[in-house]
């Protein structure tokens, strides 16, 4: 570290070196001030240290800043070099009282850092890579840059860790990290979405920010967590994302004498030779600082009262016309006394997982054949099997139906209401269930069991779908309901059949499956921008913007590849789409507001976030999702001999079951092996949109227990043994 001198005779510094960036600040000391008049701005106020002296890589710099108020900030910072980082520990500690408020900033300028689209970013659930894919108004957007003129402060609970990177065009990069996080907050700020400026001693939650100026770009990060240019409210606004204003929600620490502010911020200089080495060397960096663990489960009693709920969901419904229609309910509520819908929806794939529910219903059955229990689990599943393969798939017309009226439904359109040709249906809804339904004819013709005619329906919709696949190797996004015609002809969503083509192939060896596969595995690694850390288009509500679900699959899909070829290339290129997919998991706890009423929050006070995943970027809901990815990273783990990828299963098998309601403890459930879909760490802080079940909730758990299982046996027993 380098003392730079300044005019007034303060003192800055300057970090870095040959073949790293470099990083200075000449004003080390900044402040936001609010005098506490709700007609007011805040100003800012910055300055050098009165004094910076060190030896040995330890450097310690004072000094002040006088309010206009009359109330003093004097800062202690303490600096710590190592190998590739800069550790900062401050404190800021008030001298007098004055009314309002005061966020401090600790942040470094990047010499000669290019502007912003010229360079390559990455916050873990926010941004990866740059404008690309990035919805309109979501944080790290294009639509609201002006060069020169850019500012980019997160919240820190948003962030499944409180990083952000960047890399320069010569392969330089440069990262901020919280490397001891806090995140208290109470529940005035935390459970509401206000925009009007806070102060309170009990905020030690940061925003992690990047300023573009016209005299240079720096990262740093904020106390307590003011969040702007732009900021989000509640999601349901712009295109299913959060509603979000050109506006700074302002947080502040009280002006009061003695106050002391007390944080950690650590820099880190490297280089990446593309994005996907920045993603993957950043996020590798914030785990191996903020150290996440395990917290177990007890998996095998909740893998079976999982499957109850699935069976205590299950309608049939008589149909005069033939063949009775029967499945498991889309939607119900996770609470006791919650309003059930009067004509439940049933639904293939994304949230309603249909077949998914019959799959795990078998696979609990084959467990204890000769029981009652057993039994039951398999008359329902196949007579939810036997309601779908009457359903036309060349082409599919609707993503499944009405169970009291039969009429057709899709996914995304409300309960109740009639669908229409101006309805979607998803290429991911089909390849979600088909895997489904395709692994439950494996396990069935193993046990000698012929579901011949399951086959026949899979392939039927195959079949079809091989003629929609565009020239190049791509397959569009969705269809019309009611009339299989072309509705959204985006590619970006192409991934989701390679596993399923992949798992068809190896079941039929009929080669044009294989060939599908592997065309639209090529497809989506060139063109469709994973090659640059650009996953997008999984969530089918997420209009095809940057998502975690499209790094999950498109994990299965090249971990498919690598075992249908034993080509070396597909299993690097299931490396990156699981480093990517792993991002958007929370490595660190976020404390609920201790002033919450722990009843009416859904996310329980004391309970860790870690593990629990941010879904799409423009907004910051979480859910349980990539719990069926763990035999993913379990298998990745073996097939690199990379162990870091057996602590993020291990994880995804126990800490994503935080909030499943157990025997002892209902957790705010309705009872054992219920979970509400998503919550919010964030805010509004231990909430969710509301508190119900989907399908999809259940048969992501057990599908990562089943595969695993079936994976390895062995390694399951030891992985869900660690309760």
């Amino acid at each position: 570290m380098h003392v730079l001198k300044n005019a007034d005779n303060s003192f800055g510094l300057r970090v870095g070196g040959p073949g790293a960036v470099s990083a200075e600040q000449a004003a080390p000391l900044r402040v936001a001030v609010w005098d506490g008049r709700t007609d007011s701005e805040p100003i800012a106020l910055c300055g050098g240290y009165d004094a910076l002296r060190g030896t040995g890589g330890e450097w310690l710099g004072t000094g002040r800043l006088d309010t206009p108020s009359g109330a003093t900030l004097r800062f202690t910072d303490r600096w710590t070099e190592a190998e590739d980082t800069l550790r900062l520990r401050r404190e800021v500690r008030v001298h007098g009282d004055a009314p309002g408020g005061f966020t401090s900033v600790a942040a470094m300028r990047v010499v000669g850092a290019e502007p912003w689209p010229q360079m390559e970013w990455f916050a873990p659930g926010m941004i990866y890579g740059n404008f690309d894919h990035m919805r309109d108004n979501s944080f790290g957007a294009g639509n609201y840059y002006e060069p020169g003129n850019y500012t980019v402060w997160i919240r820190e609970d948003r962030m499944p860790a409180p990083l952000l990177a960047t890399r320069l065009p010569d392969g330089a990069t440069f990262a901020v990290l919280n490397s001891a996080p806090d995140g208290r907050t109470n529940a005035e700020e935390g459970q509401s979405f206000s925009r009007e400026p806070m102060v309170g001693e009990e905020f030690a939650f940061g925003a992690i920010l990047a300023e573009e100026r016209p005299d240079g770009t720096t990262l740093g990060y904020a106390m307590p967590g003011s969040e702007g240019t732009l900021s989000y409210g509640p999601k349901g606004g712009g295109e299913h994302g959060a509603t979000a204003e050109q506006r700074w929600r302002h947080r502040f620490s009280p002006l009061t004498n003695g106050f002391t502010q007390r944080y950690e911020v650590t820099f880190r200089f490297d280089r990446a030779a593309d994005t996907t080495e920045l993603i993957t060397s950043s996020w590798r960096w914030a785990w191996g600082v903020l150290d996440p663990r395990p917290n177990p489960q007890d998996i095998e009693t909740m893998r079976s009262t999982m499957v109850d709920v699935l069976a205590e969901n299950f309608v049939e419904v008589e149909d005069a016309v033939g063949g009775n229609r029967a499945g498991v309910k889309f939607v119900m509520p996770a609470i006791p006394g919650g309003k059930e819908h009067p004509d439940s929806k049933v639904i293939l794939g994304f949230t309603g997982y249909a077949l998914g529910s019959a799959e795990m219903m078998l696979v609990e059955a084959a467990r204890d054949p000769g029981s009652e229990r057993s039994k039951g689990l398999v008359r329902d599943a196949e007579k939810c099997i036997d309601a779908f393969l009457r359903r036309p798939v060349a082409p599919p017309l609707d993503e499944g139906f009405m169970l009291r009226s039969g009429v057709p439904a899709v996914s995304t359109w409300p309960t109740g209401r009639e669908v229409t040709t101006e309805q979607a249906i998803y290429l991911r809804s089909f390849t979600d269930d088909m895997k489904s339904l395709l692994r439950a004819c494996e396990r069935e013709e193993r046990a000698g069991r012929d579901r011949s005619d399951w086959l026949v329906w899979v392939r039927t919709f195959a079949d079809w779908l091989l003629t929609q696949e565009q020239p190049d190797g791509g397959f569009p996004r969705s269809w019309r309901a009611l009339s299989g015609e072309l509705l959204s002809a985006s590619t970006t969503g192409t991934y989701n059949v390679v596993p399923f083509y992949a798992q068809l192939y190896r079941i039929t060896a009929h080669q044009p499956y294989r060939e599908a596969a592997l065309r639209a595995g090529e497809f989506a690694w060139s063109s469709g921008g994973h090659a640059r850390g650009r996953f997008t288009g999984g969530t089918i509500d997420n209009p095809d913007v940057v998502d975690k679900e499209a790094a999950t699959i498109a994990l299965e899909g090249y971990l498919a590849l690598h075992h249908l070829t034993n080509e070396g290339a597909w299993l690097e290129r299931a490396r990156i789409a699981a480093d990517v997919a792993e991002t958007w998991m929370y490595i660190w706890d976020v404390p609920m507001p201790q002033d919450a009423c722990d009843d009416e929050l859904h996310w329980k006070r004391g309970t860790p976030t870690v593990g629990i995943q941010l879904i799409a970027t423009g907004h910051s809901l979480n859910d349980a999702y990539m719990a069926w990815d763990v035999e993913s990273y379990a298998r990745l783990a073996r097939e690199t001999d990379d162990l870091h990828y057996l602590d993020v299963a291990r994880i995804l098998l126990h800490n994503t079951k935080a909030m499943v309601g157990t025997p002892e403890d209902h957790r705010g459930t309705r009872g054992p092996g219920w979970q509400q879909e998503h919550y919010c760490f964030t805010l509004a802080r231990g909430f969710g949109r509301h508190r119900e079940w989907l399908p999809w909730v259940t048969v992501s758990h057990l599908r990562g227990i089943n595969d695993l299982i079936d994976y390895d046996a062995g390694l399951y027993s030891e992985l869900a043994g660690e309760a």
